[in-house]
């Protein structure tokens, strides 16, 4: 987002910024159609006085109804409302069709006269009471006290009805479940009892009983059995022989075949006795080799019997594996025995537990279905005496007062057709600001695009010819002047690197009208006045170029000639009278013009002119009308477009932004042209103080009598302040100056 923006503080939908913006342009859209709400509202008040002043009498007609107090009994209601809405619904039920309808009709039975009569029914509850007021309003008197006394008995008919017929359906339903019922409890009865007859419950209890436990012992022993199995496979010969030297050790005389104690003991014993005295030995050796020699007797003495008891040692290892081997194929002869019990115990168990499960839910449906059949016939004795017991009854407490006539007052009149006619014109006015997709704030243009906005260009009165003149160096519309500095500053500096930054620029805008003609020679303008850097303003309109007519120039030959090979663009390059600034034309196209930007020398009359001037501003035809600034946009450094205020469609200039990223042209940013000073958001205005703080006098502004008026400078210094250009006079160094003194 801009700069601009983010001075503003633009921070969402309900941001102070955003707010003044949404103000302003319902204040222009008020300004603009104002004669529609004034329309709308004196139809309104005109409806609403020929309704007042020619409408007939209308008479009202007042009953009330309360709801009585309840008697509560030791039976369980049966019929009952839902008390949470239970006075809304009395309401909507009291003013529903079926009791109009039903109390109109009772009303012509007895009536014969009194027909076809429109009557108009309101019902409402008096604050902080259980009393309904019933208003009648009709052209006729008598009709009205006669259809609220109706409409009040009607409804207690219709209540007591419902009531009824309510209490009926419930006892119709709950002798129908009954009946399902009594036929279910025998069904489940009779299988009960052939149930019984084929097994013996109370020894299937005690089977399962007996074989849970038996299982649970198989289950343990098979788990130790598997448990020492694992052990003897991972374990090595030296382990098992030591496990099962502690196992002896912990528990001698006891024989437990889980911890493998059970093996013989005499290879144990003597495989422990050899480690022993091998262990021995070579200790012996270790010690007695520090002071012996190895042929020593004593040394040879002890090799072999360290060699004797390793051979002894392997021995025992070798009997202890075969016994190992053995006690292993064993277990898993024990193992595969338990298995086949477990699996055999496992199938009687499922078999004893289905037949259980089954007889229990057979049991407990039947226990289920009879609470369930207690409960219905409980509640069919109770329905009798709760038919005529409502939770809530509703009875009348005033009859309908005799017809009184009445006729809404002036003043509701006016106000209601005030408050018609303004619901009208907020319509009308909100559906012609959301067709609008025109903007006039910098706030809602950063809503719509998020391209940076470069500058403001305030709205400029034209002059009697209907021209807008072009800047001066000392322009006295400071605020104007200042807006294309701000432009200026912002092509030099943002974005590009380096002290040359957008040196071929080029300027468009979606549709013709927008302004982009005067803003691109006013942009020229600015840049040719900053410094001495030579500036080149370039009408690359081809179509309908007219940028010479603003400079009192030639319109041929130019652009067109140069693309085309007729002419030398040195040649065709005109001076205008100010000192900094060059101008091309757009010439006379030969053939089709959007082609000429195709050609190959497109490109090198750019690099050409690079290298001649500094800057180079390019104004082209709008984007929507042809297809030429997409077909020049990617050829130059970056691309400003135009967005006029309160003109411009956002959809267009949305279609020519994307018609120029589509070609890969660089978009600098937007320039909103024609924009109200005196809008929220436009900074320079609210210091236009700053400008005018010195007055300036003038004595003569007429170039052609060489007259001229001295101003002094805020140093002291005489100022000269060239005035606006005059068609075919001045030259390259500028149109003659005036003298202008500051006091």
């Amino acid at each position: 987002m801009s700069d601009i923006v983010q001075e503003m503080g633009i921070g969402g939908p309900l941001s102070p910024a955003v707010l003044r913006a949404r103000i302003y342009r319902y204040n222009l859209l008020l300004r603009k159609y104002w004669w529609l709400p004034v329309l709308l509202l004196s139809g309104s008040l005109l409806v609403q006085g020929v309704r007042y002043f020619l409408g007939e009498p209308m008479y009202v007609s007042t009953g009330r109804m309360m709801v009585s107090p309840r008697i509560m009994t030791t039976e369980a209601a049966v019929y009952t409302e839902e008390l949470s809405n239970y006075f809304g619904t009395q309401v909507s039920l009291m003013q529903s069709e079926a009791i109009k309808h039903r109390a109109t009709v009772a009303v012509e039975s007895a009536n014969p006269e009194l027909k076809d009569i429109l009557a108009e029914l309101a019902v409402q509850q008096e604050p902080k009471a259980s009393i309904f007021i019933l208003k009648v309003t009709s052209p006729n008197p008598k009709y009205s006290q006669l259809f609220a006394d109706a409409c009040m008995t009607e409804f207690l008919d219709f209540k007591k009805e419902m009531r009824g017929e309510t209490s009926q359906k419930t006892v119709d339903a709950v002798a129908k479940q009954l009946a399902e019922l009594e036929k279910a409890i025998a069904d489940l009865d009779q299988r009960l009892f052939l149930f019984k007859q084929e097994n013996n419950v109370v020894f299937l209890q005690e089977q399962g009983n007996y074989v849970g436990t038996y299982l649970l012992d198989l289950n343990k022993q098979l788990a130790e059995l598997k448990k020492e199995s694992q052990l003897l496979d991972l374990m090595s010969v030296d382990q098992t022989l030591e496990r099962q030297m502690q196992n002896t050790a912990d528990g001698p005389g006891k024989k437990d075949d889980t911890s493998g104690a059970s093996l013989v003991e005499g290879p144990q014993s003597e495989y422990i006795q050899t480690k022993r005295q091998l262990q021995r030995a070579r200790a012996r050796l270790e010690q007695l080799s520090k002071y012996l020699r190895p042929k020593h007797p004593k040394i040879l003495a002890l090799k072999d019997e360290i060699t004797r008891n390793e051979r002894k040692l392997e021995i025992v290892r070798q009997q202890s594996r075969e016994s190992i081997t053995e006690k292993r194929q064993a277990i898993q002869l024990q193992i595969t025995n338990l298995e086949k019990l477990v699996a055999e115990s496992e199938t009687k168990a499922l078999d004893v537990g289905r037949k259980m499960a089954e007889y229990e839910k057979m049991k407990s449906e039947r226990d289920r279905q009879q609470q369930l059949y207690d409960r219905l016939l409980g509640t069919v004795q109770n329905v009798n005496v709760s038919q005529d017991v409502s939770q809530f009854d509703v009875n009348i407490l005033e009859r309908a007062t005799p017809a009184l006539s009445v006729k809404p007052g002036f003043l509701r009149s006016l106000l209601i057709g005030l408050g018609v006619g303004l619901i009208l014109s907020g319509g009308m006015l909100f559906l012609l600001d959301r067709f609008n997709d025109r903007v006039a704030t910098v706030v809602e243009l950063c809503e719509h695009f998020t391209e940076p906005i470069y500058g403001q260009v305030p709205e400029e009165t034209p002059d009697a010819d209907g021209r807008l003149p072009l800047l001066t160096p000392q322009d006295t519309r400071h605020v104007y002047a200042e807006s294309f500095r701000n432009i200026r500053s912002s092509l030099r500096f943002v974005g590009g690197e380096g002290k040359k930054k957008n040196r071929v620029i080029l300027v468009t805008s979606p549709t013709p009208g927008d302004g982009k003609s005067t803003t691109t020679a006013n942009l020229a303008l600015t840049l040719s006045f900053a410094t001495d850097e030579r500036v080149l303003l370039i009408d690359g309109d081809l179509r309908r170029g007219g940028l010479h007519r603003l400079f009192g120039l030639e319109g041929e030959p130019g652009l067109a000639e140069v693309l085309g090979g007729q002419a030398e663009w040195r040649k065709v390059i005109q001076k205008t009278p100010y000192k900094n600034l060059f101008f091309m034309s757009s010439g006379e196209p030969a053939g089709h013009p959007g082609e000429l930007f195709f050609n190959a020398y497109c490109e090198v009359l750019l690099q050409e002119l690079r290298a001649e001037y500094e800057t180079i501003v390019i104004d082209t035809a709008p984007v929507l009308a042809v297809d030429d600034t997409p077909s020049l946009a990617p050829k130059v450094d970056g691309t400003l477009i135009i967005y006029r205020a309160g003109r411009t469609s956002c959809r267009l200039m949305r279609n020519s932004l994307e018609a120029l990223y589509s070609r890969n042209a660089k978009i600098l940013g937007i320039i909103f042209n024609g924009v109200d000073p005196k809008q929220p958001e436009y900074g320079y205005y609210k210091y236009t103080e700053y400008y005018y703080s010195k007055t300036v006098s003038r004595k003569s502004t007429t170039p052609a009598t060489g007259n001229t008026a001295e101003g002094v400078d805020g140093s002291g210094e005489t100022a000269a302040i060239p005035p606006p250009p005059v068609p075919g006079q001045g030259t390259a160094e500028g149109p003659p100056a005036i003298t202008v003194r500051k006091s």
